[in-house]
C-alpha cells in the first residue's frame, strides 16, 4: 500500500532554524515554497493564529506549549509572542532566474552591498514589501544570512519579497545593465539629490554597508550616485531609513 503522506525532503546540513513572532510565522505558513517541520504555540497565540491560517491543513507536528517552554526552545528569546515555527531556509534562485520573475516594464530592485545587521536588512525587506519592489539582491560575502533575527525583523516580508545572493558584484551589475536596468548608488555626500533625478522604468538601488557605505568598486559601476537631502546638523541616516525614503521616492516617480 502506498504511503498516503508526502515525505518531507531531507534536511540540508544546518539549514533549519526557528521563526518566531506572529507575523513572521504567518508569512512562513502561507508561503508554499517554505518547508516547515514543527509549530509550537500558546493557547493565546493559537486563538489569534486561527483567524489567519487554517492550521489543520498542515501535516507537520503542532504542539501547545507555555510561553516559558517556547522561550527555552528559542534559547532564551522572550519576544516570541507565544509562537514559533521550525523551518528550512529558503532555496535562493540564481540571478538569472530571479530577474526572470521581475516585471519587464516597471521594476525596482534593491542591491544590498555587504550589509551585516539583521535588524537593518529585515527593515529593508519590510520597506521593499511596502513599496512593491520586485526583489532584493544581497552579496554573498560579508552579508547577513537568513536567520531567526532577520526573519523576525522582516516580519512576514522575507517570505513575500523575492531575493537572491550574488558572489561577484561586477558581473551582477553588468547583467542588470544588459537587462535594461539603470544603477543608482546612495551616498550622503553625492553631488546630485534624489529630487533632481528623472528615474527610468527599471531601477536598481544600491545601498552600502552600515559602517563604510558604498565600496569604491561598487560606486564605479553605478550609472549615478545620488543623495537624500537632510538637515546639515545630522551627518547621515540609518541605512534602513535611507532605503525607505528612497523606495518611496522612486516608486512614486515611476508610476
Amino acid at each position: 500500500m502506498k504511503n498516503r503522506y508526502k515525505k518531507l525532503p531531507k534536511k540540508r546540513q544546518n539549514s533549519d532554524y526557528w521563526i518566531y513572532g506572529h507575523h513572521a510565522v504567518v508569512g512562513a505558513l502561507t508561503n508554499e515554497k517554505r518547508i516547515k517541520y514543527e509549530l509550537n504555540f500558546t493557547i493565546e497565540a493559537e486563538k489569534k493564529l486561527i483567524h489567519e491560517v487554517d492550521i489543520k491543513q498542515f501535516t507537520f507536528v503542532k504542539r501547545k506549549k507555555t510561553r516559558e517552554e517556547i522561550e527555552n526552545l528559542l534559547g532564551g528569546i522572550s519576544n516570541h509572542q507565544g509562537i514559533c515555527l521550525r523551518v528550512e531556509r529558503l532555496n535562493i534562485p540564481e540571478l538569472k532566474e530571479f530577474l526572470a520573475h521581475c516585471n519587464k516594464n516597471r521594476s525596482i530592485i534593491v542591491l544590498l552591498d555587504q550589509l551585516e545587521d539583521s535588524q537593518n536588512v529585515g527593515a529593508i525587506f519590510r520597506s521593499a514589501l511596502a513599496f512593491k519592489l520586485d526583489g532584493v539582491i544581497l552579496t554573498h560575502d560579508n552579508s547577513v544570512s537568513e536567520n531567526s533575527f532577520l526573519t523576525k525583523a522582516a516580519s512576514s516580508s522575507l517570505d513575500k519579497v523575492p531575493f537572491t545572493k550574488i558572489k561577484n558584484i561586477s558581473s551582477c551589475i553588468k547583467f542588470l545593465k544588459e537587462s535594461g536596468y539603470w544603477i543608482y548608488g546612495l551616498e550622503m555626500k553625492a553631488g546630485k539629490s534624489i529630487k533632481e533625478v528623472k528615474f527610468p522604468k527599471k531601477v536598481v538601488i544600491i545601498l552600502g554597508s552600515e559602517s563604510k557605505g558604498l565600496r569604491k568598486i561598487t560606486s564605479s559601476l553605478c550609472d549615478e550616485i545620488i543623495r537624500i537631502d537632510i538637515n546639515n546638523e545630522l551627518e547621515s541616516l540609518n541605512v534602513s531609513n535611507t532605503a525607505a525614503i528612497t523606495f518611496y521616492s522612486i516608486s512614486n516617480s515611476i508610476l
